[in-house]
């Protein structure tokens, strides 16, 4: 039999979304769910995990590819338990097929998607990739994010001068690798295979791995060399 504990229906989230859009209010409004005598905020129990969260205008982008994306739903959709806010959920912009160039002027989050083609991310928009397949350069100059995870790409990938996090983990990337002049928050670069260099210079913070290696089969420049 089911554990007693166990979710009802109406609280099993079956198709989850690519991230959580927070409001202002919701992401630093004070609350009074935390401890006994202390207030904390959303954006405090996010960084208290060490979750990515990208500005985008007016609002807050919480995206589930990342480490322990499992918790994340419970924190932020309204059917978890916890239920700490109702984050707006943010669904995949392509899972098929897409035969061609794809630029991103906005928020594209790619699940499951494959991509025959190059991907440009202009400034100010966010590309999501997870669990997709890309045969093309990707390049993002400016971005206010850049997630790519679980997938592999044929080409290069390049963030440069991101405005807010990076996340490159777990993929299989042929071609050069560069993550170039990122701003405000380190980029994470982790358990990735690189069949060519990879390149890490001028972030501020400086990229970290959560001590998860890559496997780099060409040399590793800069800020890259320790990861």
């Amino acid at each position: 039999p089911p554990p007693a504990d166990a979710p009802t229906p109406e609280r099993i989230l079956e198709q989850a979304p690519c991230a959580y859009r927070l409001t202002e209010e919701q992401y630093h409004g004070e609350r009074t769910d935390g401890p006994t005598g202390q207030r904390t905020t959303v954006a405090q129990r996010l960084a208290a995990h060490g979750w990515k969260v990208i500005k985008v205008g007016d609002s807050y982008l919480v995206p589930l590819s990342q480490p322990q994306r499992g918790l994340i739903p419970l924190l932020l959709d309204e059917q978890a338990v916890e239920g700490l806010v109702a984050g707006e959920r943010v669904a995949p912009t392509l899972t098929g097929t897409r035969n061609g160039p794809l630029v991103v002027s906005g928020v594209a989050c790619l699940d499951g998607a494959t991509v025959r083609g190059p991907i440009r991310v202009q400034p100010g928009a966010v590309l999501i990739v997870n669990g997709s397949s890309i045969n093309g350069p990707v390049d993002a100059t400016g971005a206010a994010g850049f997630v790519v995870t679980d997938s592999k790409v044929n080409g290069p990938v390049r963030a440069t001068g991101t405005q807010g996090p990076v996340v490159v983990v777990g993929n299989t990337l042929t071609g050069p690798v560069g993550v170039v002049n990122g701003k405000d928050v380190a980029p994470l670069v982790a358990g990735n295979t690189v069949n060519g260099p990879l390149d890490c210079t001028g972030n501020s913070p400086a990229p970290t791995n959560l001590e998860v290696a890559n496997s780099v089969s060409g040399p590793k420049f800069g800020q890259c060399v320790q990861l």
